[in-house]
């Protein structure tokens, strides 16, 4: 038998008291299960999208409606089961990065994800890392991704047997549930090399089979290696899946679209329109990803961001989708040798 014990995710008294709630001191604990408290930078964000029957991706509105309002935190993720490993750094020893798994209810389908115990301790391992700017969002659930996961499991077709990316993964919720509905392949890419990890290793969690890890210096932020993807859980079964999904990951800047891969069929992302100037840099990247991938650089584009909030970033998105040649710094040039094309921004 195993033995289990609970731990609390690290930012949850913290939390507590910053929302005026009573706290009391820690009692030890014997299982490793505990309930997360909402998410304060999901709560800030929460928006219901906009009602209408279908969208350009041919994913039903209804189904990505569904998921959101089923994305209430306290259903999304409820308990948290302790890896036994943690995502080494140069200052472990002061303030470890524990991992963890959780299982996630996207419209039905469960997902297990593997994340650190909360996003308040990754602030805090930047800070010690003398990277306090550094963005430690992604080790957190977003109600998008699970909208988005929700809808590829909906609608399985939109990425079966199909190359798929997965722009700023995060935890890679997106890019698990493509792998999981048979994708051909699945690239995660994220500027941050432990989020990477994390998307990998929730790909190994459910069961899919070929994952490649890390490698070079993508593997080694901050000059330490990452351990191995696991491979077993301390209270509970990995389930094999029947898919054959190849699933990689690529550190990729989003403003610096000439080093991104391409030749993808489907691009999947979630909660990017933040900022005006990543508006401009996700438009000129995802026509990049497109680039090759033997339609003459058509592809599908699916994304789960809240209407609801910065409108005006979604409008300028979908004017400059309309009409690239407005993306500043925009260059189109002639088909290469090989039919493939080159797009991107200059310089």
């Amino acid at each position: 038998s195993r033995a289990c014990r609970v731990a609390r995710p690290a930012g949850q008294p913290q939390r507590e008291a910053r929302e005026g709630m009573a706290t009391g001191a820690t009692a030890p604990f014997t299982a490793r299960c505990a309930t997360p408290l909402p998410s304060t930078a999901n709560g800030r964000h929460a928006r219901r999208p906009a009602s209408r029957s279908s969208s350009s991706s041919g994913i039903p509105r209804a189904a990505a409606r569904m998921a959101w309002e089923s994305a209430d935190p306290l259903v999304r993720y409820r308990t948290f089961e302790e890896l036994g490993t943690d995502l080494p750094h140069p200052m472990s020893d002061h303030v470890p990065m524990d991992m963890f798994a959780c299982e996630c209810d996207c419209g039905g389908v469960k997902v297990r994800l593997v994340l650190p115990e909360s996003e308040d301790l990754v602030v805090d391992v930047y800070s010690a890392l003398g990277k306090p700017n550094d963005d430690p969002h992604w080790a957190d659930l977003w109600h998008g991704s699970v909208a988005l996961a929700a809808a590829i499991f909906a609608n399985p077709d939109v990425v079966r047997g199909k190359r798929v990316v997965d722009l700023g993964c995060g935890l890679g919720l997106g890019g698990i549930a493509a792998a999981m509905c048979g994708a051909k392949e699945v690239v995660m890419t994220d500027r941050e090399e432990r989020a990477l990890w994390c998307s990998l290793a929730g790909c190994a969690l459910n069961g899919v089979a070929d994952v490649t890890p890390l490698t070079g210096d993508t593997n080694e932020p901050d000059g330490v290696a990452l351990p191995p993807l696991p491979t077993q859980l301390p209270c509970s079964d990995i389930r094999s899946h029947p898919s054959k999904c190849v699933v990689s990951a690529a550190k990729v800047d989003w403003f610096e679209p000439e080093t991104a891969p391409t030749g993808f069929d489907v691009v999947l992302a979630c909660d990017v329109l933040y900022t005006p100037a990543s508006v401009d840099a996700i438009a000129a990247l995802v026509l990049r990803l497109f680039d090759g991938n033997g339609s003459n650089g058509a592809g599908r584009f699916v994304l789960a961001d809240p209407p609801g909030r910065f409108p005006e970033n979604h409008a300028r998105f979908m004017a400059l989708m309309e009409d690239p040649t407005k993306i500043p710094g925009w260059m189109d040039s002639p088909d290469d040798a090989d039919g493939a094309g080159s797009r991107g921004r200059a310089g």
